[in-house]
């Protein structure tokens, strides 16, 4: 005769709202982002603001958009997404425009187009549909700023300026950089737009240990996860008594922050692996 193994209860969880929800950085794995998003919009689980840094607030700025139509819309961004997109220059043309400009190796044009032809419809933070804000630096004080209206191209790329590779962008008289220099997964900001409860969607792991990284795309993405790891500890203990839910990332070790190679095996990965994580939480308000 053979005995089930019975099932461990779900972990019972409030979600009272409002619902923010938490976009980390990651460059191209912010693929992850996209299955996360899929198994927690198809559990009826949808936010009520939307806060997001570098990748995680383009992705944000999407769901923010339309909630409805936002998986659709990135699966399609993400299926036809290419590195030349973003970092066109190959060869020694980096340098020569690092020599041109003396603040970047890459323009950002690549990047603009990319969210025009997500989001031109929306020019402003304020048309989108749900509240929005994207997390980046101010080069002056060196402190991540909450952007939250205004112009919504500039924020997202200000909020994915990385420092050398991309210059930083103008906004209301200041100059901003990538916002995983300060706070790669902003929960304190989502927070203090008035979430009461929190969706967290992380691009990496921060339960699974490091490998040591042996390219400038891996080195970008080990400092970006150091930064990352450190800002996520102090804010699951500075926001304790808040509701967190927070899946776990299939991106494991160090991956890349330009690589999309992976980008099939992440959004199959990262929804199979949201799923079950779902299974395992009793949504209970």
């Amino acid at each position: 005769m053979l005995v089930p193994v019975p099932r461990p209860d779900p972990i019972q969880l409030p979600l009272p709202r409002p619902i923010g929800f938490v976009l980390g950085g990651g460059g191209t794995l912010g693929s992850v982002q996209v299955g996360m998003m899929r198994a927690l919009l198809e559990r009826g689980i949808s936010p009520d603001l939307v806060v997001g840094t570098s990748i995680g607030a383009f992705n944000g700025a999407v769901l923010a958009a339309d909630p409805g139509s936002a998986v659709e819309t990135l699966l399609h961004f993400w299926a036809n997404a290419s590195r030349s997109d973003v970092l066109p220059l190959r060869g020694l043309r980096p340098l020569l425009h690092w020599r041109r400009t003396r603040q970047s190796l890459y323009p950002s044009d690549g990047a603009a187009r990319g969210i025009r032809s997500v989001l031109g419809a929306y020019p402003r933070i304020e048309d989108l549909a749900l509240p929005f804000g994207a997390v980046a630096v101010n080069a002056r004080t060196g402190l991540a700023e909450l952007l939250s209206d205004g112009p919504l191209e500039s924020a997202l790329l200000a909020s994915s300026a990385i420092p050398a590779f991309f210059a930083p962008v103008s906004r209301a008289g200041n100059l901003y950089y990538d916002g995983g220099l300060g706070d790669a997964v902003p929960m304190g900001q989502a927070v203090a737009m008035g979430a009461k409860s929190l969706v967290v969607l992380d691009t990496t792991n921060p339960m699974v240990d490091l490998d040591r990284p042996s390219s400038i795309g891996e080195f970008a993405a080990f400092v970006t996860e150091v930064y990352s790891r450190q800002g996520v500890l102090r804010h699951l203990h500075d926001l304790a008594d808040i509701p967190t839910l927070y899946p776990r990332s299939p991106a494991t070790g160090i991956m890349s922050t330009f690589s999309l190679d992976h980008t099939d095996e992440l959004l199959t990965s990262s929804y199979a692996d949201t799923c079950t994580y779902l299974d395992q939480v009793l949504i209970t308000g």
